[in-house]
C-alpha cells in the first residue's frame, strides 16, 4: 500500500519515520531502504534517527544509532526495479546516457549535413566554409551527442507518451500537438538511434515493467517496506514504479508541504485522477493566497 505523510515541518516528518523504523523488518538482516534526493538530507535523517532508534530505554536518552540503511536517491530505487522487471543489467543498459552517446555520435557523423538534421549541423559547422570557427563548432561532436541523450533520458522519465508516440511515428510534444519544424528533427533522430541500439527505449518498457512489478513482488530486491523521504518533485512515471511496487509492499512517501489549506484546495483544483497535462493550463497556480507561498510552493503544488 502507498502511504503518505505530509507535514510542514520536517522534524515532524523525521519523527513519524522514526515510530515506523522502531518496528523491526521481518528479516533482521535486511537493510532498510530510504530513498532522498540529497546527501545532505541523508546525513541529517541519520543524525536524527540516531536520537530515537536503539535508544536505551529511560525518559530523555539519545543513545541510540541509525545503521543498517539504504539512502538510494530516487531514480536509482526505481531505475533498479524496472531494470529488474524487465530483465536487464540496470548499468549496461544501452539507453544509458554515456551508453547511448556512442551510436548517436555514430548517427550525427552519418547524416550531417541532410536537411532533416538542418539544425544540429548549423550547430557543428558543418554547413560552413573551412573556418578555425568551423572546426572549433565541429569539435562539438561529442559533447552535442552526450547533451541531446541526456535530453532524450529526461523525456523518457518526464514524458514517456510522447517518447512512445514517436516510437509510432507521430511528432508530437509532451501536450499531444504537433511539433513545430525546426524540432522534428528530434523524434527522427531518436527513432534512428532506437534502430542503432536494437532495443525499446525506458519509455516503452514502463507499462510492461509497472505490470509485471504489481504481479510478481519478488522481482524488485527491496525489503517489505521502503521509504522516500523529503522529495520536492516526483515524476509521473516514477509514481506509477511506486504504485506497482505498493501492490504487496509498505511504500511509504513523506512530503514537505507548508500548507494544509492549500493542499485540499490544489487537491479540488487539480481534478480527479490529480494529473494537469501542460503548465499553461495549470489552474493551482492563482490557488495560494499569500504571495510567499505562491512564488516559493510551486514544488510543493
Amino acid at each position: 500500500m502507498l502511504h503518505l505523510h505530509r507535514s510542514e515541518r520536517a522534524d515532524a516528518l523525521v519523527d513519524r519515520l522514526g515510530d515506523i523504523l522502531s518496528s523491526p523488518l521481518p528479516d533482521p538482516l535486511q537493510s532498510e531502504v530510504i530513498a532522498v534526493p540529497t546527501r545532505g538530507v541523508e546525513r541529517w535523517l541519520t543524525q536524527r534517527l540516531s536520537h530515537r532508534l536503539g535508544i536505551t530505554p529511560g525518559a530523555g536518552r539519545s543513545d541510540g544509532v541509525c545503521a543498517n540503511v539504504a539512502f538510494p536517491f530516487p531514480g536509482r530505487l526505481v531505475g533498479d526495479a524496472m531494470a529488474a522487471a524487465c530483465g536487464i543489467d540496470r548499468d549496461q543498459d544501452p539507453w544509458r546516457p554515456e551508453r547511448a552517446a556512442w551510436p548517436l555520435l555514430d548517427l550525427l557523423d552519418e547524416h550531417l549535413g541532410e536537411p532533416w538534421l538542418t539544425t544540429v549541423s548549423g550547430h557543428l559547422g558543418a554547413s560552413a566554409g573551412d573556418t578555425v570557427q568551423d572546426e572549433i563548432r565541429r569539435s562539438r561532436r561529442f559533447s552535442t551527442a552526450r547533451h541531446i541523450t541526456d535530453l532524450y533520458d529526461r523525456y523518457s522519465v518526464h514524458r514517456p507518451a510522447m517518447v512512445r508516440a514517436w516510437g509510432a511515428g507521430d511528432d508530437v510534444t509532451g501536450a499531444a500537438t504537433p511539433l513545430p519544424a525546426d524540432g522534428t528533427w528530434q523524434p527522427e533522430l531518436w527513432r534512428r538511434l532506437r534502430g542503432r541500439i536494437g532495443s525499446d527505449s525506458p519509455a516503452e518498457r514502463l507499462e510492461g515493467a509497472c505490470a509485471d512489478l504489481a504481479a510478481d513482488a519478488s522481482l524488485a530486491d527491496l525489503p517489505a517496506r521502503f521509504s522516500l523521504f523529503g522529495l520536492t518533485r516526483l515524476p509521473a512515471s516514477y509514481l506509477d514504479v511506486l504504485r506497482s511496487l505498493a501492490v504487496a509492499r509498505d511504500v511509504h512517501l513523506f512530503l514537505l508541504h507548508p500548507s494544509p489549506v492549500l493542499w485540499g484546495r490544489v487537491g479540488r483544483l487539480a481534478g480527479a485522477d490529480g494529473t494537469i497535462k501542460r503548465r499553461a493550463d495549470d489552474p493551482t497556480a492563482e490557488a495560494p493566497v499569500n504571495p510567499l507561498l505562491r512564488s516559493w510552493g510551486r514544488d510543493a503544488r
